[in-house]
Formats: C-alpha cells, structure tokens, sequence
C-alpha cells in the first residue's frame, strides 16, 4: 500500500466510526483548549506579579530593631553614620511609618505615610513619571510636599500629571494641606488586584513632617556598592551599630532583593503546578484516543485479516491506525486552539496584556503538539494491530 492508500483507508475508518471519532475529537479539543487558557493565564499572572514586585522599588538591605533595650537610640541619625562608617554602603535612608487618611473635594481614603529623605531615589528603585523627588532643603524645613503613585492621581484627579495639586492629609490626628511635588509609576496595583480596597494607598513625605532625626525609626534602607556581597555586608551593619553606635536591643538585617527572590520562587512554584494541571489535561485526552483505537482495533480484526491475507503488510496497518490518530489529534488541536484563542482575544479586550500573549503562536503549536501526541498515543494500538496473525482474526 502506498502512504497515500494508508491515509485514506484511515480516513475510512474513522468515519466508520463516527460517534466515536467525534468524542476522541472532542475530547482533545477540550484538553488542547484547557492546557492553552490554563498556561497563557499562568504566564499573564507571572508577569504581573513579577512586575508587581518590581513595582515596589524594593532593594538592597533592611534593618530594624526586633527587641528594643537600653542604648542608643534607633534612629535617623544611625541611618547618616552608617554611611559615613561604611565604605560597602552607597546610600542609608530611615523610613518612619504612619497611618492616616488623605482627602480632597470628592474623595478620602486610608493611606500608610512613609517619611523619607533626599535620598528616596536612591535607595529605592522608583520611576519617577512626573515632578521630582524631595530635596534636602524640603527635609531640613520639615515642608509639607508629597509624592504620590499614578493610582491615587488618577483616583484624586481623575489624571497622572497633578504635580502642583494639593491634596489632605490626616497626620496623628490632624488635618493639613500637602503639595505634591512628584508623582512615581503605580506601586500598590498587584496589592489592590488581590486585597481590593483593603490596601491603603502609599503616600510619600519629608520624613521631618513625621519624626525628628533623634527619635526612633521604623526601618533603615541600605544600598550597598556595586558587587557588594550582601552576606558580608549584613554582618558588618550590624556590628557597626552594635559596637560603634552602641544601638541597645536586638537588631535585624535582612535583605530585601532576597524577599523579592523568594517571592518570585513561589511563582515559579505555583506556575509549575498549574502547568502540571495543564498537562494532566492533555494527558488525559490523549489516553482517550489511545483507549478508542484499541477498542478499534479489537472490532476490526477481521478486516485487518483480509487487508495482511491479500498483501498488506504490517507496516502498512501501523500506518493506517497511527494516520488515523494524528488526524483526530490535530483536528481536535485546531478546535481546541481556535477555542481557546477567541477566549483569549476575548480576555485581551478587557486586559490588553493578554495580547501580549502570542495568540499565533499558540495556534500553531498546539495543534501540532496534539498530532505529535496522537501520534505517540496511538503507536500502541497500531503496533498491536500490525501484529496480529491473518490466520487467527480470520
């Protein structure tokens, strides 16, 4: 038989068996369509969350106090020595904490105040969209500026550009106007996606609006040089301030771009088990051809008799059947990418980052994929097939 002949007789078999073939098709259509929306979904949260972290502007080291005691005070003026006393370290900044509310003409809400110096920009990786950072001589006079994120422009003003505004801020109890002076890409999106309005909206302030030098800081933000090894550099901070500025109570430090490493470890971790699932899907479909052609070839041992008894030889049979697999795989593939494609497009039109998801690839891939599947899938059941004596099936 020719491959031609092979082709057709395996068309011809399988619309003997019509029912059957359409639930094989079916079935790999619905696990093709599962692995594709179930991956490219996957993919779209990964870059969103690794976009979120990086959003943050988190790096570098973090040190604060566990346990306070006896000692020096923890404060803004340690974040100054530890630049000063340590060649490893580029820039210190003292973050101060707070709570509060801020307000305008339509709108309030909860937002957590970070008091932060000249050095914001430095210490933490900001994109500064509009405006500019505060300057020294803002922190000296203790001015009342802000820096604010495009989702809180956008929810004040309904715009990014609002440098110059003023805007209500709600400080320990009282109410004072504050000018803001720059405003930084979103920080608190992947936040506020899962935890909604939960998550108070980041405000940046003169740390002297919240604290003076003297007091006690909440955390001190460190960059180290460049190729700094952080293991060491940890060690050294925490000496530094334990014996040199005699800071009492048990101090921390720990690095940030470790917390974002981990972070990003579990991503991978949950990517993995979706994709697993996703797998699981497709495996399963591809064990249903697999299960529909041994059924097949149980019920058509006789024709396989008469096709071996007038010349045909086995390899021919196992081309029949392995034929007969690939086309209800890649059949299947086609349905299952087109479906899983327009929920997709579907998807792309409400968040425009799913278009970045390469939807003609995957239309091309998957249903190659399945026939490569199928094709594996179905070696079982053709090789079974091509072994069976003529004599005996018929």
């Amino acid at each position: 038989m020719t491959r031609r002949d092979c082709l057709r007789l395996a068309l011809r078999q399988a619309r003997g068996t019509l029912l059957r073939s359409a639930l094989c098709v079916v079935s790999v259509a619905v696990g093709v369509c599962a692995m594709l929306l179930i991956l490219c979904t996957v993919s779209f949260g990964r870059v969103q969350v690794q976009n979120g972290l990086e959003a943050l502007g988190l790096s570098g080291l973090t040190v604060y106090l566990e346990k306070s005691g006896s000692g020096a005070v923890f404060s803004a003026e340690q974040a100054d020595a530890i630049e000063d006393g340590l060649p490893v370290v580029s820039h210190a900044m003292a973050i101060k904490a707070g709570s509060g509310q801020f307000r305008t003409g339509h709108d309030q809400g909860s937002a957590v105040f970070f008091g932060v110096d000249e050095k914001l920009g430095d210490v933490m990786r900001l994109k500064l969209l509009y405006g500019s950072l505060f300057r020294q001589q803002q922190i000296d006079a203790a001015e009342r500026v802000a820096v604010i994120d495009t989702a809180l422009a956008q929810r004040l003003f309904r715009r990014d550009n609002v440098v110059g505004k003023e805007v209500r801020l709600v400080l320990d109890g009282s109410e004072q106007p504050f000018r803001i002076v720059g405003v930084i890409s979103s920080q608190a999106s992947l936040l506020t996606g899962l935890a909604g309005s939960f998550v108070p909206e980041i405000v940046y302030v003169p740390y002297s609006c919240l604290a003076s030098k003297a007091e006690q800081t909440d955390q001190i933000f460190v960059q180290c040089i460049a190729d700094a090894d952080l293991g060491s550099a940890q060690t050294q901070i925490e000496r530094f301030l334990q014996e040199r500025q005699r800071v009492g109570g048990e101090l921390a430090v720990r690095s940030l771009s470790g917390a974002l490493d981990t972070a990003d470890e579990l991503v991978q971790l949950v990517t993995l088990a979706f994709s697993a699932i996703a797998a699981i899907a497709f495996l399963i479909a591809m064990l249903g051809v697999c299960s529909s052609l041994l059924a097949a070839a149980d019920e058509r041992k006789s024709d396989i008799g008469v096709f071996l008894a007038i010349g045909a030889r086995p390899r021919d049979i196992l081309r029949i059947f392995l034929y007969q697999a690939m086309a209800l795989c890649l059949l299947g593939g086609i349905a299952g990418s087109a479906a899983g494609c327009a929920a997709l497009w579907l998807l792309a039109r409400q968040l425009p980052a799913f278009g970045a998801m390469g939807l003609g690839k995957a239309a091309v891939l998957f249903p190659a994929a399945a026939a490569l599947g199928g094709t594996v899938c179905g070696l079982l059941p053709a090789l079974r097939a091509s072994r069976l004596d003529p004599v005996e099936v018929m």
